[in-house]
C-alpha cells in the first residue's frame, strides 16, 4: 500500500489525463496494476480517515478531561485564560512517534533513496518551516480562541469557507455539487454540535472576548493555508519518486518538530512553564494520570494531523478538512456520554448532525466514485476503438 502517486479520483475533473494511482499508465488500457492501485488508494484514503476521525475523538475526550481535572471549566477560575502554549506545545510535541513510524516504514518496504539537488532540499526546507511556523501558529491562536471567546466554536466552522477560497486560488480547485453539498453538510454537522465542550469562557470578559474571537479567525486562516500549501508541497516540491507514505510522515515529522520548537520558546518566555507544576500538584486525579493524559493527548493530535496529511497527500486539503470536520459530531457525543455536561442527553439534535457529518463525507465520497467510473469509462471505451 506504498502509494507512489498524489492523484486522485478529486483531480480526475480538474485534469482529465490524470489517471488514479497510476505512473506512466497507458490511457487507453485499464490493467490489471492499475485496478490494484486503484484500491488501494481507496484503502490508503479510507484507513487516513479513520485515523482522523479516531484522533479528533480521542484528543477531544482527553482535552475536555484535562480543563476538567485542572479547574479551567470553571468560570471563575483564575487558571482558565492559562496555559495557552502548554496546550500549542501539546498538539504538536509527539513528533517523535511519528518518526519512528517512518524509520521503521523505511528500513521495513522502502526499495529506494531519492537523492535532492541542493535546489530541491532548500525547496523541501523552506516547505517545512512555512508549515512549522503555520502549525505553532493555529496551535497557539486556537488555544487562545478556546479560553478566551464563547463564540470560538462558530468563528471555527469558517475554517472550511477558509480552505475552499484558498485551495481554488493555490492549488486551483474545481468544485461540483457533490463537493459543496459535502462542505455545506459538513459545516452544519459542526456548527450545531460545538456547544458541548467542558470549557465555556466567561461572557463578561469582553475585551479579552474580542481578542480571543480575532485569535481565533486568524487561526482557522493559518490552519486552512497550511493545508492548501501541503497540497501544494506534494504537487510541486516532493518528487514523484519518493514513496507517498513516507513523504506524509516525513512531513509531518518535520513540521510537528519545527512548531514544537516554536512553541516551547514561547512557553518559557510567556512564563507558562511555571505554571506547569501546579497543576501537576492539584491534577484531581492524580500526578501520574495528569502525565498520562498529556501524552495521550499529544499522541492523538499526532495521530489525527498525520491521516490530515495522508488525505492531503491523497486527495486533496479540502477533502482532509472535511473528513475532520464531519468527525465533530461524533466526538462531541463521545463528550456528553462521557461527561454529561449540563445533564445533556445524545437527543435528536445531535444525531442529525452525527447524519450531516456522515452524509457530507459520503458525498465527497460518491463525487471521487463518479470520477472514477467517469475514467474507466472513458479507458474502456478507448480500448474499443482502437480493437476496431
Amino acid at each position: 500500500m506504498g502509494l507512489h502517486t498524489s492523484e486522485s479520483p478529486d483531480r480526475i475533473t480538474q485534469e482529465e489525463e490524470a489517471n488514479i494511482g497510476v505512473e506512466n499508465q497507458p490511457r487507453a488500457t485499464t490493467s490489471i496494476p492499475q485496478v490494484i492501485k486503484t484500491r488501494n488508494w481507496w484503502i490508503c484514503l479510507f484507513v487516513c480517515s479513520g485515523l482522523v476521525v479516531t484522533g479528533r475523538v480521542l484528543a477531544t475526550l482527553l482535552l475536555n478531561f484535562y480543563f476538567i481535572q485542572t479547574g479551567r471549566d470553571v468560570c471563575d477560575d483564575p487558571k482558565q485564560f492559562k496555559g495557552t502554549w502548554l496546550q500549542s506545545f501539546i498538539q504538536n510535541a509527539a513528533f517523535p512517534f511519528t518518526a519512528l513510524l517512518l524509520l521503521l516504514w523505511r528500513s521495513l518496504f522502502s526499495t529506494h533513496r531519492e537523492t535532492q539537488s541542493s535546489s530541491s532540499f532548500v525547496k523541501l526546507f523552506l516547505l517545512y518551516i512555512s508549515l512549522g511556523v503555520l502549525f505553532a501558529a493555529y496551535s497557539q491562536l486556537y488555544a487562545i480562541g478556546r479560553t478566551h471567546c464563547v463564540f470560538f466554536f462558530w468563528i471555527f466552522t469558517t475554517q472550511l469557507i477558509f480552505t475552499s477560497i484558498f485551495t481554488a486560488i493555490i492549488n486551483k480547485h474545481k468544485f461540483n455539487r457533490w463537493i459543496i453539498l459535502s462542505i455545506v453538510l459538513s459545516g452544519i454537522a459542526t456548527g450545531i454540535t460545538s456547544s458541548d465542550d467542558a470549557y465555556y469562557p466567561c461572557e463578561g470578559e469582553g475585551g479579552k472576548m474580542s481578542y480571543g474571537a480575532w485569535c481565533g479567525l486568524f487561526g482557522t486562516v493559518a490552519f486552512s493555508l497550511s493545508l492548501c500549501i501541503m497540497q501544494l508541497g506534494f504537487q510541486k516540491v516532493i518528487p514523484n519518486t519518493e514513496s507517498r507514505v513516507s513523504a506524509v510522515m516525513l512531513m509531518q515529522t518535520n513540521a510537528s518538530m519545527i512548531a514544537t520548537l516554536i512553541c516551547l520558546v514561547g512557553l518559557f518566555i510567556s512564563g507558562e512553564f511555571k505554571d506547569i507544576k501546579e497543576d501537576f500538584e492539584t491534577f484531581t486525579k492524580g500526578r501520574p494520570l495528569y502525565v498520562l493524559s498529556l501524552i495521550g493527548l499529544s499522541l492523538a493530535w499526532q495521530v489525527m494531523s498525520l491521516g490530515l496529511v495522508g488525505l492531503v497527500c491523497l486527495a486533496s486539503s479540502l477533502f482532509s478538512n472535511v473528513v475532520s470536520f464531519s468527525a465533530s459530531p461524533l466526538a462531541n457525543i463521545f463528550v456528553v456520554l462521557a461527561f454529561s455536561f449540563m445533564d445533556d442527553d445524545v437527543d435528536w439534535f445531535k444525531g442529525g448532525a452525527l447524519l450531516a457529518g456522515i452524509l457530507g463525507f459520503a458525498s465527497y465520497i460518491y463525487s471521487f466514485y463518479k470520477a472514477t467510473k467517469k475514467r474507466e469509462i472513458a479507458s474502456q471505451s478507448e480500448t474499443e476503438s482502437v480493437c476496431d
